[in-house]
């Protein structure tokens, strides 16, 4: 009975572990079977979606890899425990005082940057340096490396979502809403780095990771301390 019982327990002491998934076996990505251009997969080379380079993020993207997204993240189906995203953003719980309809019917029509301009004086509600503010879901983005990323968002996996408030000044280096032109202001692109859940087409390996975005965040106003 005791060499019965010690032969168990050496049997369970080697017994070979059950398989576990292996990144390094992951599909070959399907960008190769309908991409004829080897550009396409150069992580410095602008997508379409940002048309031509002139986006550094893309709110719609039509070759959205969802498949390798979902297939990456279940292969590390914890990677979505570790973040979080407030999903349903916007101006009653990010700004003070002020309401999402309020900030919705924002109107910047009569100002077009010009200091001298009738449009300078007058006008509706709105910021003091006019700008456009989204709450937004981006697909892909450029990185702070200059490199180009796929956001994991909900078409990917359904119910996982990371959004952002997207700030862009309608007319940056403008001066400022009503203010005098012997100040010298000027409205001033601000922004933020971002942590986001991405994925590398041109690298399916590399599966789901964190990575840093510089998204523009606000727009404002600055006077500045003497007049050249």
């Amino acid at each position: 009975m005791k060499l019965c019982f010690g032969a168990a327990v050496l049997a369970g002491v080697f017994a070979e572990p059950e398989a576990i998934a292996d990144p390094q076996n992951y599909a070959k990505s399907a960008y190769n079977s309908y991409k004829s251009n080897d550009d396409y997969c150069h992580p410095r080379k602008a997508p379409k979606c940002s048309k031509n380079g002139t986006l550094s993020y893309c709110l719609k993207d039509s070759d959205y890899p969802e498949k390798e997204v979902k297939f990456a993240i279940e292969y590390d189906p914890l990677i979505l425990k570790k973040y979080a995203d407030v999903a349903e953003q916007s101006a009653d719980n990010l700004v003070d005082g002020l309401t999402s309809l309020s900030e919705k019917h924002f109107s910047y029509s009569d100002y077009h940057g010009n200091t001298f301009e009738k449009g300078n004086w007058i006008g509706d509600e709105g910021y003091i340096c006019p700008s456009d503010v989204l709450y937004a879901r981006p697909l892909r983005a450029i990185n702070v490396e200059g490199e180009w990323r796929v956001i994991v968002q909900d078409i990917a996996w359904p119910g996982y979502t990371q959004t952002q408030r997207i700030e862009k000044c309608l007319f940056p280096g403008a001066s400022c809403r009503t203010l005098a032109p012997c100040h010298g202001s000027k409205c001033l692109q601000k922004y933020v780095y971002q942590r986001m859940l991405s994925f590398d087409p041109c690298n399916v390996k590399k599966g789901i990771f964190i990575d840093i975005y510089k998204l523009p965040s606000s727009c404002s106003c600055h006077i500045p301390s003497k007049l050249n």
